[in-house]
């Protein structure tokens, strides 16, 4: 099965390090594609809307010309601000995936804002939004969405290079920001859906995932000691947790 990867607030396809060879390598048979937000990555020169639908068009337009080089199912995985934008589109274009799996997700009608983002890292989220000093930045970025990782020093200083190399204008930032704050589940979703969550995520609430698999009633499965980068701290645990569901 192919699947299509999506990142989260102000990052891009290269943060997702090693996770999909985790990932082919635990699935038989899996092909993963990776697009980036419009405003991120290689999309950073394009303006980011303000809207998660707008947000779900536009990467449903690229991803359309990857259907045509790589036919058969495909499934979708995202974190975060991806997983907002996973829910509407398999709410609005429920035959395009398979299997949908949504990583420290949340929605403004499921859970209240605080909860969403805890208040106690927002000064943090606000100077990493002004830090000139990119590897600074990135190191405030993994404080608080990190709880396993142990290399901070060696993923701050080569994550600082994929910034450099593609900025995020703070423009693109606070539209993403906004797009998130205003997101609200869709009533129901048909595609096959599996929630994860890490219970330390500094940044939201594990009751965020709790609250999604109530309202879509999909299985929840939380990590014991991660936080909100599943895919950082733990990638081999977060691609079994896929294996094992579509098993």
């Amino acid at each position: 099965m192919n699947w299509l990867m999506l990142r989260g607030l102000a990052r891009e396809q290269r943060h997702w390090g090693n996770f999909p060879d985790h990932f082919t390598s635990e699935i038989a048979g899996s092909k993963v594609h990776l697009l980036d937000l419009p405003g991120t990555g290689t999309e950073n020169h394009r303006r980011c809307p303000q809207d998660v639908a707008q947000i779900t068009d536009d990467l449903r337009q690229r991803w359309y010309a990857l259907t045509l080089e790589h036919p058969g199912p495909w499934g979708l995985l995202a974190v975060s601000l991806g997983g907002m934008v996973a829910m509407q589109w398999c709410a609005t274009y429920a035959s395009d995936f398979e299997r949908l799996v949504l990583v420290n997700s949340s929605a403004s009608n499921l859970s209240a804002p605080h909860r969403r983002m805890n208040l106690r890292v927002v000064p943090q989220v606000a100077r990493a939004l002004v830090d000139k000093d990119a590897v600074s930045r990135e190191r405030r970025i993994l404080s608080i969405t990190t709880r396993m990782l142990t290399d901070h020093e060696r993923v701050a200083t080569e994550w600082a290079t994929y910034l450099t190399e593609r900025p995020i204008s703070r423009k693109t930032a606070i539209s993403q920001i906004l797009a998130a704050a205003c997101f609200r589940a869709p009533a129901k979703i048909t595609t096959p859906l599996l929630v994860l969550a890490g219970a330390h995520d500094p940044l939201a609430d594990p009751m965020c995932g709790f609250r999604l698999s109530r309202h879509f009633q999909a299985p929840l499965h939380v990590h014991p000691s991660a936080g909100h980068d599943l895919s950082l701290d733990d990638p081999g645990w977060l691609a079994k947790q896929v294996k094992t569901w579509i098993g």
